[in-house]
């Protein structure tokens, strides 16, 4: 690896940048944080102060026009239109999930990307989780599965914030917040027809809470052949049934309020089975546990491996600077985001007609 340390400008000074992405980004030498950008000015000021940071923005575009930017992570609800204007700017890119709301959105920012020569990343973390990485090798050593199981109902998300403090910002006007939200969901709406519009928000939880499913699930096993079935089994749930060449998968997705986490990948093999347990996402030095039953010759046995005290999100950023600066094919390509948003929809189109 070069010397040269990467120039990051962070679009979007909420949660998870402040949570994660920031502080690796201090703490790892292949960066330095050159500008900020939020539109609240009062956040972007606190939290620029707090690392010291002088290039302070409340517009993306001046951000990008700043020379000292090598490359932009964008941690905003709406990602679309700034992938585009900062690979349109030269600058390098890790996108927050989704790579945007609608598969017609994301297609041109795919082709835009391939063509621009720039390392352009959709921030999938489980892919860089290491007991992931060992997990794959198991599944794959199982062969051809006899069935799958992908299941999310996650937990409760109002405990993690005890262990970090976090800037608020409360100068935005409501209305501005709600605009944006709102012209979201018209084009969400158009996206899934209506037949389909009356399952706006089932999909904004997919695309917000499943769609790191839906990658790590690619990331095994590739793109299904088709959705076989697909419900709303309640306010914030959904349960899929996927075709993988014959091999059964079976997802589903909820909202819970469980004090543990619960996000798991479940392989049936012929003798083996394999599984993968997520943890938080917002908890630090911490990754997967992988649990495989297997035969110890004519008898039965368990092994846990326990995940080493890595996180996620470090190693995607590890990862990002080997793909600027050695030529490292990316993991996280904005063409595997396209590929979940089409399945996303396609999920959703496979339920009853639910007009709005």
């Amino acid at each position: 690896m070069q010397d040269r340390v990467i120039g990051v400008g962070v679009i979007g000074c909420g949660e998870i940048a402040q949570l994660m992405h920031l502080p690796y980004l201090m703490e790892l030498p292949a960066f330095r944080i050159a500008a900020l950008c939020d539109i609240s000015p009062g956040t972007v000021a606190k939290v620029a102060d707090h690392y010291g940071i002088a290039a302070r923005y409340t517009d993306h575009r001046a951000l990008l026009a700043d020379p000292n930017v090598d490359a932009v992570v964008i941690c905003t609800y709406d990602h679309g239109e700034m992938v585009a204007d900062a690979i349109r700017a030269g600058k390098h890119v890790i996108v927050e999930k989704p790579l945007a709301f609608t598969p017609e959105e994301a297609r041109p920012l795919v082709e835009q990307a391939e063509r621009s020569g720039l390392v352009a990343l959709v921030g999938y973390m489980k892919f860089y989780d290491p007991s992931y990485e060992v997990g794959l090798e198991h599944i794959a050593a199982i062969g051809r599965p006899k069935s799958i199981h992908v299941h999310d109902f996650a937990g409760r998300f109002d405990r993690y914030g005890k262990l970090y403090t976090q800037i608020r910002g409360t100068d935005v006007p409501t209305d501005v917040l709600a605009a944006g939200r709102d012209a979201v969901a018209r084009r969400v709406e158009a996206a899934l027809g209506a037949d389909h519009a009356g399952y706006r928000d089932l999909y904004l939880l997919l695309l917000g809470l499943g769609s790191h499913d839906l990658a790590v699930m690619r990331g095994a096993f590739g793109t299904p052949d088709r959705v076989v079935h697909a419900q709303q089994t309640g306010p914030n749930q959904l349960l899929a049934v996927l075709d993988y060449g014959g091999v059964p998968c079976l997802f589903d997705m909820a909202l819970a309020q469980y004090e543990w986490w619960d996000e798991w990948i479940h392989v049936h093999g012929e003798r083996d089975e394999v599984r993968i347990e997520f943890q938080n996402p917002y908890y630090r030095n911490a990754s997967a546990t992988v649990r495989l039953r297997e035969a110890t010759g004519e008898t039965a046995s368990e092994r846990v491996i326990p995940g080493p005290p890595d996180t996620s999100f470090r190693r995607e950023w590890q990862h990002f600077a080997d793909c600027i600066l050695a030529g490292a094919k990316p993991r996280t390509p904005l063409s595997g985001g396209l590929a979940d948003l089409d399945l996303a929809v396609q999920i959703i189109r496979a339920m009853p007609p639910k007009r709005l």
